[in-house]
């Protein structure tokens, strides 16, 4: 099968251009990782987390990856791919942006099976956590996450977050909102 157009990197100006505006983005650094804008590239590391993860066909991730890289243009933050520093290999990749149900910006991320357990989420959410302080304020941002999912939950604490009661409200009681730094009274 032939892959979808979309989903091939562009040519000659074009790459120019892509790879000219995706210089313009942010790259954090931390001690194991690079977090850098997303490129065609990354899409089928993508895919294949979001087949493993949620069931998605390759149109329903692509559909993702474009949204969550288009924050970028829209709001000033989105996605982040997330490299090993050694080897630059693609092992997931980081959100601070906003899906169609969002509140406000969410932290959320997603990583390859084989890097789980092994730190890498809270560095590389660490980075990005430290990236919307600076960009958007204290208490500006959250993660949504679900209650049965205690290493999510985990997390979010060890980043420092507060759950809070007040943004809970508005989902069913399955759903906890942390919120990274100033929690509303």
């Amino acid at each position: 099968m032939t892959p979808a157009r979309c989903t091939q990197p562009p040519s000659g100006k074009a790459a120019m251009a892509a790879a000219q505006y995706r210089a313009a983005l942010p790259v954090l650094k931390t001690r194991r990782l690079v977090l850098r804008a997303p490129t065609l590239d990354d899409l089928p590391v993508w895919t294949s987390i979001c087949k493993d993860s949620f069931g998605d066909t390759d149109q329903d991730a692509w559909t993702e990856f474009s949204y969550y890289t288009s924050g970028w243009l829209l709001h000033g933050h989105g996605l982040f791919t997330v490299t090993l520093k050694q080897d630059a290999q693609v092992i997931g990749f980081v959100i601070l942006g906003l899906e169609w149900d969002d509140q406000e910006p969410e932290l959320g991320y997603l990583f390859r099976a084989d890097h789980r357990l092994q730190g890498y989420a809270s560095e590389a959410c660490s980075a990005v956590r430290d990236f919307g302080f600076d960009l958007l304020g204290s208490g500006q941002f959250v993660s949504y996450v679900s209650a049965s999912n205690a290493r999510s939950n985990a997390l979010a604490k060890r980043l420092g977050a507060s759950r809070d009661a007040v943004a809970e409200h508005a989902f069913d009681a399955d759903q906890h909102v942390w919120r990274y730094g100033e929690v509303p009274a």
